[in-house]
């Protein structure tokens, strides 16, 4: 009596216990088809529902998948799985024009639609995903042809919100959340937060589409509004466009563009590994020096961005800073990006580039022990801590717009406010989960008793 009073004051537990009574009820009395996409022998009973995929009934074959291997052939697979060289040459031949049979990459899908003969298993079908969407489909069952496929997508709105504890990319992971959303963020705060120098207890809620396949993400879409919350600061992002059909752009909760001056960082998602500072001891020179720039440790060929429109000054080597380029902002603002592996092409004087164009490259030439951009910052002549500048926002919103922007992102603003930054906490979700699984095993304990 005493283990059924606790049943009774536990949540959860009831509503598992009845269900399992019905399940252990229902269990002799139906048996679910087997539908096993790797091997599915194909014999289904009279009034199951066909398998479909890839648009069409795969129920009638024997359903095999192979991975594409290192310096594997098209033929290979097909000789592996009986057919003959024949059908293989004219399905080759009928390919051209729909897919190059030498671009199959090594670790991709191939699904084998099978039949058993005399002859052994033979290969009626192969169908070669290309990626999580496309398809082709190699028929060589009652005539032989080559058509292209795609998997239908699904659309839906997700909201989800998260505290980090380590990365950006760690926590969205945690919580089966794209860690793409990671780079689409960091890309519309690049002028707000400094992504690196995320602090544990920083948080996030985010309002974005999501495209999937058979419950796989195969994409993110429209991000409509992001808060992140970084240093007990909040900052608000919200999708609009000024005109129907127009491309729009990211703005604070004020109508103000989240597009500054200049870019946090010219690399993403690497790390400072020496800032700006009057007194660092240099480890090539091993002597105690100013270091008039801050240094972003990547990996070697990590791409390196301008960090605001300009037109280049230098884009050259010398012995101290390597392969480096030199761009000019304006009257007021220069920037420099040293120790190259290489200078992007086409990059010299007197070109005009944009924020986020691609420079060059990391790497460790000149003084320098490993892979990194030394990036220095110079306001009104002299050299400054760029995270230390105050810079204004390059293009607000016109006051035409104003109006607009507010009533049209109203309701998105309040969805995003409403949600909990514990919704994907992952030590809530493990809670949970913890109170779930012994509600599970009280009822399991209850339904012995009886069963």
């Amino acid at each position: 009596m005493q283990l059924l009073k606790d049943m009774i004051n536990r949540k959860w537990t009831w509503v598992i216990a009845s269900l399992a009574v019905i399940v252990c009820a229902g269990y002799w009395l139906v048996q679910p088809a087997t539908t096993d996409d790797e091997d599915n022998n194909g014999l289904t009973e009279a009034g199951i529902e066909p398998l479909i995929r890839y648009g069409m009934d795969v129920s009638r074959f024997i359903v095999k998948n192979h991975i594409v291997k290192p310096n594997e052939f098209f033929a290979d697979i097909l000789t592996g799985y009986n057919v003959a060289y024949s059908s293989i040459d004219y399905i080759a031949r009928e390919s051209k024009g729909i897919f190059n049979l030498n671009k199959i990459k090594a670790g991709n899908n191939c699904t084998m639609l099978c039949e058993e003969t005399d002859s052994g298993l033979v290969c009626r079908k192969l169908i070669y995903e290309e990626s999580k969407t496309d398809f082709v489909v190699f028929n060589m069952d009652d005539s032989l042809f080559v058509y292209r496929g795609q998997k239908k997508v699904e659309r839906k709105k997700r909201e989800v919100s998260g505290v980090i504890n380590s990365s950006l990319y760690e926590t969205l992971e945690a919580n089966n959340i794209s860690p793409a959303l990671a780079v689409r963020m960091a890309d519309i705060f690049a002028w707000s937060v400094d992504f690196y120098r995320i602090q544990k207890g920083d948080r996030f809620k985010v309002i974005y589409e999501e495209d999937f396949v058979q419950d796989e993400s195969v994409g993110i879409g429209q991000i409509q509004a992001v808060l992140f919350n970084s240093g007990g600061k909040d900052f608000y992002a919200l999708y609009y466009a000024k005109e129907k059909g127009e491309r729009g752009d990211y703005y604070d909760e004020n109508g103000n563009s989240m597009k500054k001056m200049f870019l946090k960082a010219p690399v993403k998602f690497s790390r400072i590994s020496s800032r700006y500072t009057m007194k660092r001891f240099h480890p090539v020179t091993k002597a105690w020096k100013a270091h008039l720039g801050t240094d972003y440790a990547a990996p070697h060929g990590t791409p390196i961005m301008a960090t605001a429109d300009g037109v280049i000054e230098a884009a050259t080597f010398n012995p101290n800073n390597g392969n480096y380029v030199k761009i000019r902002h304006s009257g007021q603002y220069k920037t420099q990006y040293l120790h190259m592996s290489k200078i992007a092409s086409g990059m010299r004087p007197g070109l005009r580039v944009k924020q986020g164009d691609v420079i060059g490259y990391v790497g460790s030439t000149g003084l320098a022990t490993g892979p990194h951009v030394c990036y220095r910052f110079w306001k009104d002549g002299k050299q400054v801590d760029p995270l230390k500048q105050s810079l204004a926002y390059a293009e607000p919103l016109p006051a035409k717009y104003k109006l607009d922007f507010l009533d049209k992102t109203k309701g998105v603003k309040t969805s995003l406010d409403g949600i909990s930054y514990e919704q994907h906490n992952i030590a809530v979700i493990k809670q949970k989960q913890e109170q779930k699984e012994e509600a599970v095993r009280n009822a399991t304990e209850f339904v012995a008793k009886f069963f």
